[in-house]
């Protein structure tokens, strides 16, 4: 059950947003796809930060949530990412620090899937 490979269990359905995009598009990409990140990628696809709803309500409490804020401002620059290769027992450090986002990513650092925790719990749930 640990030994499971993450490319198992990742979503492959990206949604992603240029860094240089306006929060505001960001926040309305996220709600029109339901989902609960969003990846900001360099304008090569090479994975730049991540935005979670957690950031969201932090930019909202500190900011006028209908300024322009660039996703730059509040996105998580230091990604915790894991390889399609790593297992199950290989997301638990991470997870258990409080990561509930980890974006998968290949050799050159492009995003190919993500890792939720909610993924992590449906796989668990199964496995018993």
């Amino acid at each position: 059950m640990n030994d499971v490979p993450v490319d198992r269990l990742m979503s492959t359905d990206l949604t992603t947003i240029e860094r240089g995009a306006a929060a505001a598009d960001a926040a309305k990409e996220m709600r029109e796809t339901g989902v609960g990140s969003i990846l900001v990628v360099d304008p090569d696809g090479t994975l730049a930060g991540l935005i979670t709803a957690t950031d969201f309500v932090a930019l909202v409490r500190d900011n006028d949530p209908k300024d322009r804020t660039p996703v730059e401002a509040f996105m998580t620059t230091d990604v915790v990412t894991v390889g399609r290769e790593d297992t199950v027992a290989e997301l638990a450090e991470p997870t258990a620090h409080g990561y509930t986002h980890l974006p998968v990513t290949d050799a050159d650092g492009k995003p190919i899937g993500v890792v939720s925790t909610t993924d992590l719990t449906a796989h668990l749930s199964k496995a018993r």
